[in-house]
């Protein structure tokens, strides 16, 4: 039988370059800290932190919802006023300055990268076979390569864009992409080798590009294919176009990539085919990158964007001095709120926080012990008083997630949808009164060994006195008795790996896109690698051993909302809980135009190049304290 590279050529394109493809961007990240991200802070405190005590009552959870509601529309509303741009539209120049912790970047080497604040920078440098048409869709466009043919369902035939080119310096000098850069990209990782030919464990995604095997065109004709063993609905969106999947020059991985290992931080070798370049940087202090002359992708505004990291505490006065153009995270709510009062003229802005505040409870093998009984888990996953923990912790600066986080739109269940089930409903006493029942059937709250309960260090560091808030609160409202401990974020997280079981409060890491498939098959999937609690139920591998076969977006959809069911059902007790999920306060100058996809969850700082800046004489925007960066000699 012939090749489907060699044969589908002649068939009808399925999907033409600039439209969008419907197979969705599925969620891989571990639960708390994965190997394509770390825990990380949700909300940094900058002034004097939280007092311990618990704050007044919240409004019933009726009001609450609609208030959120509110909130959310009046984000619309702000967002789209801002990025609406005046009568002469985007214009392009200016040097856009933004807050980054650059000194948490890991690597140049895409391939070996972790941490969200590489992935922030390598999104400007690199490109991708394929990219998300926006964080919250599923669906995916052109980058690299025009969508592809799809003759069938394990197989995708890509074209390369033949104006791709990589950046107009040494060593690739502006040459173009092409088939066989793609070709070493996707083997080096599919090899997980070092120069030495020994296991590298820092090639991180090596058994996701594994799913499939790569075959090249006839030379000359940029064509290339990946075929999966079996219908892989999320692949393209979870690997190929996932927030890791760049793609760099044969001459990097033959001459550089074996030394990043070593000097993970030279920019030297750094070659790319993305809008900006790298121009000149220290990672204690900042980093500039500034406009690729040859560059050949859509239209970007910035001449240059500069990444300022350091003391949190010195945002305030960059962003006065005119030095940001943009405050958010890590600021506190208050602090943001009092921002926009004393400069009502800048432009007011909130953008979900993607890490949810999350309950781990894997079961105890042990029936006897006091998590070895799946009713002691429901009792007290139900018995958390969401709305007290958003005042708590983002005083109302927040919304309850489900399974999954509200902002993920049509894959998430809606506020009303959440509200017929145990744990979300507007009348509280028939939460307590549940939970109640569940631990009479245990065998009652008194003859129940006390629950171990680990918060992790850095979660309690950035909410002093969230442990025990929550420990107070559930102790409360069951009858149990929940031993606190502090713990190390990863340490913990290892521990309940290996075995150890006890209730986690901390953060789950941000999800890589809107589709949970793979992220679920990994940690729900009664044979997933990452399911710790070991969850064992035929109907829920079912959901997402169909999820898994269904390419038809909408109808993957349907099936994440009935997987979201059935772990809020009570029939099945799921070892994740997401708890809430917080809203950031931003402001950002007058001058800067935000694209609203920079407002986006996470893995969105690519936007900020189709941002733009007003320059003009009209604007404060100050163009004697922003030279343009010349490229080094």
């Amino acid at each position: 039988m012939p090749h489907p590279l060699n044969t589908a050529l002649s068939r009808r394109r399925l999907l033409r370059s600039g439209a969008a493809l419907g197979v969705g961007a599925a969620a891989l990240a571990l639960v708390g800290c994965s190997s394509d991200d770390e825990p990380e802070p949700i909300q940094q405190q900058t002034q004097t932190q939280q007092q311990a005590e618990p704050p007044p009552e919240p409004p019933a959870q009726q009001q609450q919802s609609a208030a959120a509601q509110q909130q959310s529309a009046q984000q619309t509303s702000q967002q789209q006023a801002q990025t609406e741009p005046p009568d002469s539209g985007p214009a392009a120049g200016g040097v856009l300055r933004a807050y980054l912790p650059i000194e948490r970047f890991d690597t140049w080497d895409p391939h070996r990268s972790r941490f969200r604040y590489a992935q922030s920078i390598h999104s400007l440098v690199y490109s991708r076979i394929l990219q998300p048409t926006d964080p919250y869709s599923g669906q995916l466009e052109a980058d690299l390569c025009d969508l592809p043919e799809t003759p069938d369902q394990t197989n995708y035939i890509f074209s390369l864009r033949r104006d791709a080119r990589f950046w107009a310096q040494a060593p690739t000098d502006g040459r173009s992409v092409n088939e066989d850069d793609i070709r070493l990209n996707i083997e080096r990782q599919q090899q997980g080798l070092t120069a030495e030919g020994e296991p590298d464990p820092h090639l991180f995604r090596s058994r996701d590009w594994n799913r499939a095997q790569f075959a090249l065109g006839q030379e000359g004709t940029f064509v290339f294919s990946l075929s999966t063993d079996a219908p892989d609905a999320p692949f393209l969106g979870s690997v190929v176009a996932s927030p890791f999947a760049w793609m760099i020059s044969a001459e990097a991985i033959e001459d550089s990539a074996p030394g990043w290992l070593d000097n993970p931080l030279d920019h030297l070798p750094v070659s790319g085919s993305g809008p900006y370049v790298p121009n000149e940087y220290d990672f204690s202090v900042g980093l500039t990158l500034r406009r690729s002359d040859n560059w050949w992708g859509a239209d970007i505004w910035p001449d240059a964007i500069s990444f300022t990291g350091g003391p949190t505490g010195d945002i305030l006065r960059a962003y006065f001095a005119a030095e940001l153009d943009r405050a958010d995270f890590p600021l506190t709510n208050e602090t943001i709120e009092a921002l926009r009062e004393q400069e009502p003229e800048h432009t007011p802005f909130q953008l979900p926080l993607d890490a949810p505040v999350q309950l781990l409870a894997p079961l105890d093998a042990d029936p006897n012990a006091a998590l070895g009984d799946p009713r002691i888990i429901r009792a007290l996953s139900i018995a958390v008083d969401r709305p007290r923990l958003i005042e708590r912790l983002y005083n109302g600066n927040g919304r309850s997630s489900g399974p999954l986080p509200w902002y993920l739109e049509a894959w998430a269940l809606r506020d009303d949808q959440l509200a017929e089930f145990a744990g979300y409903r507007t009348n509280r006493d028939d939460d307590l009164a549940e939970a109640q029942q569940l631990l009479a059937a245990a065998g009652g709250a008194g003859a129940i060994s006390p629950v171990p309960f680990v918060t992790a260090d850095l979660f309690e560091g950035f909410f002093p006195g969230a442990g025990a808030f929550l420990r107070e609160q559930l102790q409360e409202a069951t009858g149990l008795t929940l031993d606190l401990e502090y713990r190390p974020f990863a340490d913990a997280l290892n521990q309940l790996r290996d075995g150890e079981r006890f209730l986690f409060l901390g953060w789950g890491a941000a999800p890589n896109g809107p589709d949970p498939t793979d992220h679920w098959r990994d940690t729900l999937h009664s044979e997933g690698a990452q399911n710790w609690g070991g969850l064992s139920d035929p109907q829920l591998d079912g959901l997402i051993e169909q999820m898994q076969s269904t390419f038809d977006l909408d109808a993957r959809r349907d099936l994440s909302h009935q997987v979201q069911m059935r772990l809020l059902s009570g029939d099945v007790v799921g070892w994740q809980h997401n708890l809430v999920n917080g809203i950031q306060l931003g402001v950002s100058q007058p001058w800067l135009h935000l694209d609203p996809r920079a407002l986006a969850y996470a893995w969105s700082t690519q936007h900020l190049a189709t941002s733009w800046l007003d320059t003009t004489e009209t604007s404060a925007y100050p163009t004697e304290a922003r030279p343009l960066p010349q490229p080094p000699e």
